[in-house]
């Protein structure tokens, strides 16, 4: 089965990735975005955080938790 992360964006769009497909994330210091980094994609989504932290929305994408989780 493939596992894929889903992103609101405005407009009630949503983007699937395949999970194994994200290269890079990208959070700059005060941004209310990050940007991912997707094989075969020249230029990266510009994602929107809404309510959600940079920090909470990378681990996620990570799956850091379920890492930490796990180490426990």
């Amino acid at each position: 089965m493939i596992n894929y992360k889903s992103f609101k964006l405005p407009g009630d769009a949503k983007l699937r990735v395949r999970a194994d497909k994200i290269m890079a994330t990208v959070s700059s210091k005060g941004s209310r975005s990050i940007e991912l980094y997707v094989e075969g994609i020249a230029n990266p989504w510009h994602l929107p955080l809404g309510d959600e932290s940079p920090t909470r929305m990378i681990d996620e994408i990570w799956e850091r938790h379920s890492k930490e989780e796990e180490e426990d």
